[in-house]
């Protein structure tokens, strides 16, 4: 398993070799979940992040970062959507996890 950190320390990556990717993103940081999911999808299909479809395209992105950061707590244990031949999870701890569609 490698772990990489992006330069803000907000958004953790984690994955083995055949996936799924691990993101994490922190709550008190700039980083949303949004954001979180782009960077995981981005890290998992070696795509640069700007070459990935608009991920409104999928979900929300709005609704998606008012589930997880509009309240002190969020109340939802996760959500689950596919983005870019992802299947992509994102849970109210702060994790976000893609795992290519074919894996399931």
């Amino acid at each position: 398993m490698t772990e990489t950190t992006d330069q803000t320390d907000a958004v953790k990556f984690s994955e083995n070799s055949i996936g799924p990717w691990t993101t994490e993103w922190n709550r008190d940081s700039e980083e949303t979940p949004v954001f979180a999911v782009v960077s995981a999808v981005a890290e998992a299909s070696g795509a640069d992040p700007l070459e990935l479809p608009p991920l409104g395209r999928a979900i929300d992105p709005d609704a998606l970062n008012e589930l997880f950061t509009g309240r002190s707590e969020s109340t939802v244990a996760e959500v689950t959507f596919q983005y870019a031949g992802y299947d992509v999870t994102v849970r109210g701890n702060g994790e976000v996890q893609a795992r290519t569609t074919q894996d399931n």
